[in-house]
């Protein structure tokens, strides 16, 4: 019949769907005994390397302390034998080795302070974390402490010593961050758990191995399940081992039960069958005895009776789709967000366009509180066929003067729709009864005793309710109660406000020259046009004190003085940064502080006083150079003003850091009375100009661009080392704009940011920055290449920093300059 493929399709797909068990163990959610049993033995294993996992841990965070304390001991111990009496009292001169020390761990924050029981601090930071109750001692301690957002590993260590007015105990502090040491830690835990879990692992396959022998019984029962026929649904005769006696007993149950299913199943079959049968036999026995009719009235009447059992049959079909239908998108359609009342709305609308509800009253009306028209998941289809059934049935039941009310009442909490009629109703006796299908109280009205059984199934479908009483007209009233959904948001970017597309800002300050930076800066916003950067200029110094005052005011710092740089890193200042591009080594630290050009110091001349070949090459050769040209070269030599360029007293700080020779350089500046300049620019000028003859460790960069635009600026490189700059960049800790101060920064260190430097005026990127210097002449020499040397960035740049330090240097400088205090 044409009833039985539709009917059967649930059945089938049933069927279908029973994978034998020997499929079982790759069914989605389920887990085979065999890989429970070694779940337990594996949290079994889990726990014990758990435990010696602890032990590790705590065997590797030991090794890793003793190996770094023992560089923090030696860091103070050296700056400790660096203290003495001075005219003035106290003193310290912080070995450069000291900080160096302590720098071999290169991605740490350093902090350091010296202190007296009598005078307090003598230099370093003020206000760094003490252990209480703490003695003076020659006995290093370690403890740690949380300083500056971060836990630091500290060492203190005292020394004695006597004075004039007595003996005074000064002690050397020294706090490193752990991250070096947990790094370590880490890669010793590593290691050892490593091994532990190999040995698990090894012991897990002979776990596995026991228990596949193990279960390997059940081999028989699982063979005796997958070779049965879906009908077959007998139960089990096997022998089981004990342990899965229960295991047979339940699936014998189910097999019962199932069986009971089919059975019931068949016999809904059987009942359409029978329902459809008896349908067209009556269907055609009418027609047969219209065919018979002796007279015009009897035929008529014959068809009659014929046509309302066509009208019956096919409403049983109909019927019938529908419950087929509602069946098979309960389970496969997803529910979705749809408003009620349009669809009601839709449907009465199509429904009364049929002249045969022209005498029935159809009302619609909306009450609550939900504005949003009733919205629900649930399948429209569905829904649809649920309501247009509860109509049909009140017209089929009713007088053919029938009122027909449709509520839909939208809370907050629920969506009811209710329909009630002045039809004759349902005893309340029988509401549980005609829920169910093919059961129908009054034969002459043509039901198929489906509808109802219907509606019921798609208010289970819903999460929802089917509830049947008595009208207020007497009749029936069905109510569908459903969940309510909060109505989802609705065009999202029109209910922006008008500045949402507003441009961010970008605060950009900067130690480098705008018409330097202008071509990046160009660059990124025209890959990024809703950024806008704000550069602002600055010289090293001040930008270094004007930050360290207010951090919040600038989302990227970018300056020449690498030294400055690190110590507001170092202070805790700065955000990381990561990113992929291959740096050099010495130009990253801690993924916060990122060098991106290559600037190494050089020496300019006036080409128009001297040949290349005339020129010393060495540093050492340079001094002696200028001790015997003392006369001729009074006051044409040029170099930094180290107390006011951050970049000049690092150049002169990182020479001093190379050996004695920095000494004898700078008696030999002294010498011919050299002129200070605050920065490259003013003295390539001079030079060009005829008022110098050198220009002493001026940047590369500049210098090659002066050359190549005036051929009276001569460039030269040392051959035994040439200290190389990077300006750097960072992320303030405070930025504003975050997300663009990353792009940005990632934009500066990417392939395309470098090639925009290389294009820029008196700039030289980092990558591959030394092949800017490959065709410059080597004077006397002979060697193939220079020799530079990078500035690294580590805690060894934070020495100079240090007050009694600078200050001792720069009066020693000033002294061979013969230049009164600033």
């Amino acid at each position: 019949m044409v009833t039985w493929p539709i009917l059967m399709m649930p059945l089938d797909r049933f069927y279908k769907d029973k994978a034998p068990l020997n499929e079982s163990d790759t069914s989605t959610g389920h887990v085979s005994l065999r890989r429970r049993l070694l779940s337990l033995m594996f949290a079994a294993f889990a726990v014990l390397v758990a435990i010696n996992a602890t032990l590790i841990w705590s065997y590797a965070k030991g090794a890793s302390n003793r190996s770094y304390d023992l560089l923090l001991a030696g860091a103070s111990l050296s700056i400790l034998e660096r203290v003495g009496t001075t005219t003035e009292g106290l003193g310290v001169d912080i070995p450069y080795s000291a900080l160096e020390i302590v720098g071999l761990a290169k991605d740490d924050r350093v902090f350091y302070a010296v202190n007296s029981n009598r005078s307090g601090l003598l230099t370093g930071t003020d206000g760094l974390p003490r252990p209480d109750k703490y003695k003076p001692s020659s006995d290093p301690v370690f403890f740690d402490e949380i300083f500056s957002g971060e836990l630091f590993r500290f060492v203190l260590q005292s020394r004695r010593i006597q004075t004039i007015t007595g003996p005074v105990w000064v002690d050397v502090q020294i706090g490193q961050s752990r991250f070096a040491r947990t790094a370590q830690a880490r890669e010793l835990f590593v290691s050892g758990v490593a091994g532990l879990a190999f040995l698990s692992i090894i012991g897990l396959i002979f776990v596995w191995l026991a228990i596949r022998r193990a279960l390997r019984p059940l081999a028989s029962i699982e063979k005796d399940l997958a070779w049965r026929e879906p009908s077959d649904l007998s139960p089990l005769t096997l022998d089981p081992p004990r342990e899965i006696i229960s295991l047979i007993k339940a699936i014998n149950e189910f097999m019962s039960r199932l069986s009971s299913a089919r059975t019931q199943s068949e016999t809904f079959i059987a009942d359409v069958a029978h329902q459809t049968r008896t349908s067209l036999a009556a269907l055609q026995g009418q027609l047969a005895l219209a065919g018979d009719a002796d007279s015009e009235l009897m035929l008529r009447k014959r068809l009659r009776l014929a046509e309302r059992q066509a009208e019956k049959a096919s409403r049983l079909t109909n019927q019938l789709l529908s419950h087929a239908m509602v069946t098979h998108r309960a389970d496969h359609e997803p529910l979705k967000e749809i408003k009620l009342e349009p669809l009601i709305r839709a449907l009465l609308s199509e429904m009364l366009r049929d002249t045969s509800l022209r005498q029935i009253e159809l009302s619609f009306e909306v009450t609550g509180s939900d504005v949003n028209g009733g919205v629900i998941a649930g399948d429209p289809i569905s829904l649809r066929e649920a309501i247009r059934n509860l109509i049909e049935n009140a017209v089929r039941h009713g007088p053919p003067k029938n009122e027909i009310d449709v509520l839909l009442s939208c809370e907050d909490a629920h969506i009811e729709i209710k329909i009630s009629d002045a039809g004759p109703g349902i005893p309340e006796s029988e509401y549980e009864a005609v829920l169910k299908r093919f059961h129908s109280l009054d034969q002459k009205t043509a039901g198929s005793g489906l509808g109802l059984s219907i509606v019921n199934q798609v208010a289970i479908s819903h999460n929802g309710q089917f509830i049947l009483s008595k009208a207020a007209r007497g009749g029936l009233s069905a109510l569908l109660r459903f969940p309510a959904l909060m109505a989802s948001l609705f065009l999202f970017f029109t209910a922006l406000p008008e500045n949402a597309y507003a441009q961010t800002v970008l605060k950009v300050w900067s130690a480098t020259d705008t018409k330097a930076m202008q071509p990046v800066i160009e660059g990124f916003e025209k890959a990024n046009p809703t950024i806008e950067i704000e550069y602002r200029e600055f010289l090293t110094v001040e930008l270094h004190d004007t930050f360290l005052k207010d951090s919040t005011a600038a989302d990227v710092v970018i300056s020449s003085a690498m030294d400055l740089q690190f110590d507001l890193v170092n202070r805790g200042l700065a955000q990381p940064v990561y990113t992929a591009e291959p740096l050099p080594d010495w130009a990253v630290w801690r993924s916060e502080l990122f060098g991106f050009t290559f600037e190494p110091a050089v020496l300019a001349y006036s080409t128009e006083r001297y040949d290349i070949s005339e020129l010393p090459y060495t540093h050492r050769d340079l001094a002696t150079f200028l001790r015997e040209q003392q006369t001729e070269l009074k006051g044409r030599v040029g170099t930094y003003d180290v107390r006011q360029s951050g970049i000049g007293y690092l150049y002169a700080t990182q020479d001093a850091a190379q050996g004695q020779e920095a000494l004898r350089m700078t008696e030999a500046l002294g010498r011919v009375d050299a002129r200070v300049f605050c920065c490259t620019v003013v003295m390539l000028n001079a030079i060009a100009e005829g008022e110098l003859d050198f220009a002493y460790n001026v940047l590369g960069s500049y210098a090659l661009a002066s050359a190549k635009a005036d051929p009276r600026i001569g460039v030269m490189l040392f051959d035994d080392y040439n200290l190389v700059m990077a300006r750097t960049a960072f992320i303030s800790k405070d930025a504003k704009n975050l997300a663009a101060a990353k792009q940005f920064v990632n934009f500066l260190l990417s392939v395309e940011g470098q090639h925009l430097l290389s294009t820029a005026p008196a700039m030289i990127p980092i990558i591959d920055g030394n092949v800017h210097f490959e065709n410059l002449n080597h004077g006397h020499s002979e060697k193939e290449e220079f020799s530079f040397l990078p500035i690294r960035l580590s805690a060894g740049l934070l020495t100079y920093l240090d007050r009694l330090k600078r200050q001792r240097f720069l009066d020693n400088w000033e002294g061979a300059f013969s230049l009164s205090p600033e």
